[in-house]
């Protein structure tokens, strides 16, 4: 019987080659789409789960509460050891910390990121140690363990244990470790882990050892715990933790803030909501949106497999009449097309694996994933993909074997046409699915892509062009390390530098969110939330913003500028000076920008005087929320780590020069770290946007082909079931114009349906997508109008060929027929 089935199936592809073909690649695009993204789905959810005991291991997630819920992947200093005391089921527990700095071996240095980490996190993750004991290999001050990766890349071709690197020109640190790469599956980036006690010997014994619980650091704090019984019972006693062990002093501030800790799991990390201090993680909406584009195509693809096996009616309606005739059952028929469904879904496989293969580097390097082909035939994924794959088969050959099924026999035989209006029905339906998918992917690409645009093009709020940012890797915790001020004097020198700002953040970016801030006359529940920045007095000219009202920093104002070194006892004795945006004039509630200069704000222990209001700007594209971006700025006047330099486009090549030249004298075993904030800022919104927008467009464009391949073979054999009603019109005088538009029309119909609905769930597509953005563009009645337009011209296109020539035929030949 399955022999018969195959003879069968294969004598059907010989009889339609065209046909069959168009079925086949059909399937095959779906089918590859859709397994390219099945492999990255399975490589974001094997994210971590590679750490032996992995299921038992947690992060500790800090959270408050402004105007909304937030939080955060860093955690006080002070909470782990204290835990450590309450939670004797805890089995580890250890806190990281990272960091970025030079490491140098003789006269060359390279900029690594790196971690200072407690002893207990080997234990942790269990890392596998191939030189060293990583029992003790940070337990002690001037030692570090690297990676495979980092010791090949400081010390080739030797080994490093024992050997030293230079950190920042500040410490020696003696090679303790190394140990082995860690997958790339995994959140953690260890490189270089420096210990704990080093930070300590180089900057005191408060390093990672704060006692404030309400200060949002970036330490990371992880631990383990038995089971996951025992993870409930810590995790529903973090709140009374806190309110035993808070200090006295801090409850006050902590009523505003409304403290909570919780314990994230470790497979949680990946796909959680957050992806760093302040950062909101977009991998579960890229993820979701490459999995609904893979879905579409794919159902494209199914629709289009059954489209057409529905068109095949009238050529396969004998077959099955003699099949019945002989004895065959509904259910046999029924299995013998799913098994031909099956087969050629088979086909369409076989045809998609090496185009996978091939697209696999490009699609990896559009998502930044690192997954490979082998591993998705690797134990457990092999079996995924064929059930996958059996499940595309039966889907895609359902609807065409069920209707084919229920044909009488006799009617067959006797010629009776198996026609009517449930296979016509099916046809458009499907037809309309088709397209509106289609259409709307289309209307979803060109609305990313417009969105893109703007964000490049829109108003900042400043001069963002000819805008240079330099990391002067200046660290207060060793301020001796070079002469900041001679730098920065020596950099304002050169005539093509036409001013020189300061930042205590390096844009894009968006400011520390953790500050609360209030009115003096405002209870302990009327907050607000507002990031700020510190700057000096020369950043607002470098910058260029739009004064309001009020005034600048100005020098000659001496509570205009704070210095950072301030007394812990210090109270709101000395009123400071604040310039805030117009966004935070209505969120403290003052009328106007003008009514907002010289009132009072308050944030901890200090008093801020408004002395000016700048417009709204936005340093990060608009990816950030809105209550995010930076509303307020104060003045330091202590050395800050950016350096913004405002330069004379027609002197750029020779300022550019300047600086490197200057950079060399003051900084010359460190790397120059200099950018154009245009260029940064377009490639942060590049990033953020260009996996989605390719993704919709590529499906968009895949799933019209396909759709125009499934109307164009519809129209082939509509016209050729239709050839005796065209002759009889052309006999009664229909012109040749009249049937092409009779016709046509029959098959746009659907398609016009199809963009009516595909604009409306277009339109809630595009608002789903936008809510991530705090800067929308505005998306015009205009676009929807084209993309019909063009839909329907792809359609009219498609058909009009194959429409005229069927009402070009000769009618005798068509009568004769008969």
């Amino acid at each position: 019987m399955w022999a018969n089935y195959i003879l069968v199936a294969l004598e059907n592809l010989k009889r339609q080659p065209a046909f069959s073909a168009i079925k086949v690649l059909s399937m095959a695009i779906g089918l590859g789409c859709s397994i390219l993204v099945l492999m990255h789905m399975q490589y974001a959810f094997s994210f971590d789960r590679h750490f032996p005991n992995s299921e038992n291991i947690y992060r500790l997630v800090s959270g408050f509460t402004t105007e909304e819920r937030i939080e955060f992947n860093g955690s006080s200093d002070a909470y782990a050891p204290q835990m450590r005391l309450d939670y004797p089921q805890i089995e580890n527990i250890a806190r990281i910390r990272p960091g970025r700095g030079f490491f140098a071996r003789g006269d060359a240095v390279s900029a690594n990121e790196y971690y200072w980490a407690e002893p207990e996190i080997v234990d942790i993750f269990s890392l596998e140690f191939v030189r060293g004991d990583g029992r003790t290999a940070l337990d002690e001050p001037n030692t570090v363990v690297l990676s495979e990766t980092a010791a090949a890349k400081y010390f080739p071709g030797e080994d490093p244990l024992g050997q030293t690197l230079t950190l920042d020109e500040q410490a020696e640190l003696r090679v303790s470790g190394v140990m082995r790469d860690l997958p790339e599956n995994t959140h953690l980036d260890f490189e270089i882990l420096v210990s704990v006690p080093t930070g300590r010997q180089l900057f005191g014994e408060n390093f990672m050892a704060s006692t404030t619980w309400t200060g949002f650091g970036t330490t990371l704090t992880y631990l383990t715990l038995p089971d996951q019984t025992q993870a409930e019972v810590v995790a529903a006693d973090l709140a009374a933790f806190v309110e035993r062990n808070l200090p006295e002093r801090q409850r006050a501030f902590e009523a505003t803030i409304d403290l909570r800790l919780s314990l994230q799991p470790l497979h949680d990390i990946y796909l959680g909501a957050r992806a760093g201090f302040g950062q909101t993680n977009n991998r579960p909406q890229v993820l979701f949106g490459l999995g609904i584009f893979a879905a579409l195509i794919l159902l494209t693809s199914c629709i289009n497999f059954g489209n057409l096996s529905l068109a095949q009616i009238r050529q396969r309606n004998r077959e099955i009449g003699v099949r019945k005739t002989l004895g065959a059952k509904r259910g046999q028929i029924v299995v013998q097309f799913l098994f031909e469904a099956l087969l050629l879904t088979l086909i369409a496989l076989l045809l998609a694996l090496p185009v996978v293969y091939l697209s696999i580097p490009a699609y990896a390097a559009l998502t930044g994933t690192n997954f490979t082909f082998g591993s998705a035939l690797a134990a457990g994924s092999a079996g995924i993909l064929v059930s996958f794959v059996v499940a595309t088969g039966l889907l895609s050959g359902l609807v065409p074997a069920f209707v084919l099924a229920r044909f009488e026999p006799a009617a067959i035989i006797k010629g009776v046409e198996i026609r009517g209006n449930r296979s016509g029905f099916l046809r458009a339906g499907v037809t309309v699915l088709q397209f509106g998918f289609s259409t709307t992917l289309i209307l979803l690409a060109l609305a990313i892509s417009l969105q893109i645009r703007y964000l490049n093009t829109m108003e900042t709020g400043f001069d963002k062009n000819n805008l240079v940012v330099l990391d002067s890797t200046f660290d207060a915790r060793n301020p001796e390390n070079f002469d900041y001020d001679a730098m920065v004097n020596e950099l304002r020198q050169h005539p093509g530098i036409l001013a020189v700002g300061k930042s205590n953040l390096i844009p894009p970016a968006t400011g520390p969110y953790a500050r609360t801030w209030h009115l003096p006359g405002d209870g302990p529940d009327n907050f607000r939330g507002a990031s700020h920045i510190l700057v000096d007095v020369g950043y607002f000219d470098t910058m260029g913003f739009n004064l309001v009202a009020g005034r600048w920093f100005s020098a000659e104002f001496g509570t205009d500028i704070m210095s950072n070194q301030l007394p812990a006892d210090a109270t709101t004795a000395r009123v400071y000076g604040v310039v805030i945006t117009r966004r935070m004039v209505s969120g403290f509630g003052f009328a106007s920008p003008e009514a907002a200069l010289d009132q009072i704000i308050v944030q901890g222990n200090f008093s801020y005087r408004v002395i000016g209001v700048v417009e709204n700007f936005r340093q990060s594209g608009g990816l950030e929320d809105e209550t995010q971006s930076t509303g307020i700025m104060r003045a330091s006047r202590d050395p800050l780590r950016v350096l913004l330099l405002r330069i004379d486009p027609e002197q750029a090549e020779s300022a550019l020069a300047h600086i490197d030249a200057i950079w060399a004298r003051h900084r010359p075993a460190t790397p120059i770290n200099r950018t154009f904030f245009n260029q940064t800022f377009n490639d942060l919104v590049f990033a953020e946007t260009n996996g989605i927008s390719t993704a919709a467009t590529f499906a968009s464009i895949v799933t019209i082909l396909i759709s125009a391949f499934g109307l164009y073979t519809l129209a082939f054999h509509a016209t050729q079931r239709r050839m005796k009603e065209i002759g009889m019109r052309k006999v009664v005088g229909a012109t040749t114009k009249k049937i092409v538009v009779l016709l046509t029309w029959e098959f746009l119909k659907p398609v016009l349906i199809a963009c009516a609905l595909a604009c409306g769930v277009g339109y809630l597509a595009i608002n789903v997508y936008f809510q991530q953005f705090s800067a929308r563009a505005e998306i015009s009645p205009l676009l929807y109008a084209v993309v019909t337009m063009g839909t329907l011209l792809v359609a009219i296109l498609t058909v009009a060929t194959q429409c005229y020539r069927a009402a070009n035929a000769d009618p005798v030949k068509s009568l004769r027929y008969e």
